[in-house]
């Protein structure tokens, strides 16, 4: 058995055999970025798939008047940019990095090779997004089921999974409140109602879990965790 929110925590370069993962660093490129530079703009058609090598970045999209509404924040191992692979569409959003952050950039025509010698390569991929897009949906059902303070909850805990399980993650409640789509005085009552229980620790852009485990504990006991076998 396992839960719904197991299915994010491996990234993609530690799902691929060993050979095959070197391989995959073999052929990309390293970009490298600093605290706040952008990755990746919306609306980009360079086609290719993106693979954090290290530090981590925010998801989202920059508002006409310069705003960011952030989505999600992804960690070391993790990949964007995949619908550039097979369809025409360009990328959907902006990507900005987390303090010192090493993309592994891997063109289309690189990944379509790779493919041909390692036919694992793609099956690979295609799990983790599809699993990725389950995730999501189990979100977007959450959002119309349960409580603001459970919403906060899981949305908190599927950003520590994809950033890598750190225990933490950097996040201003100014962009967490745009991202669940409620007033900051909301959040703001949800996250003391969470802290006052010990299950998070509150700090200046950023939010700790004290107890990972017991975090996730609450988590599947409180907001309507799917399982499946």
């Amino acid at each position: 058995m396992r839960d719904l929110l197991q299915f994010n925590t491996r990234p993609f370069m530690e799902a691929l055999s060993p050979e095959m993962a070197d391989r995959v660093r073999a052929e990309a490129t390293i970009s490298k970025f600093g605290d706040g530079q952008i990755i990746q703009s919306r609306g980009d058609t360079r086609a290719g798939l993106s693979i954090i090598k290290s530090g981590a970045g925010q998801m989202g999209v920059f508002g006409e008047d310069g705003t960011f509404v952030m989505m999600s924040v992804l960690g070391p191992g993790q990949t964007f940019g995949e619908v550039t692979l097979f369809t025409d569409i360009p990328r959907t959003q902006d990507f900005v990095a987390i303090g010192p952050t090493e993309i592994y950039q891997l063109s289309a025509s690189r990944f379509r090779a790779l493919c041909n010698d390692e036919p694992g390569l793609l099956e690979t991929l295609l799990s983790i997004t599809l699993a990725r897009s389950h995730f999501l949906l189990d979100v977007l059902d959450s959002m119309r089921r349960l409580g603001l303070r459970e919403r906060v909850a899981k949305t908190l805990y599927s950003m520590d999974l994809t950033a890598g399980l750190n225990g933490h993650i950097q996040c201003r409640q100014a962009d967490l409140a745009d991202m669940i789509g409620v007033s900051r005085v909301s959040l703001c009552k949800a996250l003391k109602d969470l802290s006052v229980r010990g299950l998070i620790t509150l700090g200046y852009g950023s939010i700790a879990f004290p107890d990972p485990d017991r975090f996730r504990d609450w988590v599947g006991r409180n907001c309507n965790v799917a399982i499946v076998t």
